[in-house]
C-alpha cells in the first residue's frame, strides 16, 4: 500500500561523526539491518500502538493512523531499509505484538504495508 510503502522508503543515513562502526556497534542496542533503530524500540513503540488502534473502527482507518505515527517513529530512530527489514527484526524480537498490529490493519506483512 502507498501509505506504508511511504513509511519504509528510503534508509536513515549511517553517523559517521561519532567513531568507527565497531566502536559504535559495541555501546549502542542492536540494530535492525539498514536502519538506526533498535527492534525493541520499535517492538516497544508497536505494542504501546495497540490500544489506540484497537479504538478505530476501521482496518483503513488503522492502517493510516498507523502509517503516520510509524513515519513520526522511524524519522525520530531511523527507518529500516524496507519492510522486509522491519517483518526480520519483528519476527525475531516481538512475534505477538507483530501478528497482533499486522491483523488490526489487515496485512499479511511490513512488506506489503
Amino acid at each position: 500500500m502507498i501509505i506504508g510503502t511511504a513509511v519504509l522508503s528510503g534508509c536513515a543515513s549511517a553517523d559517521t561523526s561519532s567513531g568507527d562502526e565497531a566502536t559504535r556497534a559495541n555501546r549502542e542496542p542492536p540494530a535492525a539491518a539498514g536502519g538506526s533503530y533498535s527492534a525493541t524500540d520499535v517492538c516497544a513503540y508497536l505494542k504501546g500502538e495497540i490500544p489506540a488502534l484497537k479504538e478505530i473502527g476501521s482496518p483503513v482507518g488503522r492502517h493510516a493512523n498507523l502509517a503516520g505515527k510509524l513515519a513520526t517513529f522511524f524519522e525520530a530512530h531511523g527507518k529500516p531499509e524496507n519492510g522486509a527489514v522491519l517483518d526480520a527484526a519483528t519476527k525475531a524480537e516481538c512475534p505477538a505484538v507483530r501478528t497482533e498490529v499486522l491483523t488490526l490493519i489487515e496485512v499479511d506483512s511490513f512488506s506489503s504495508f
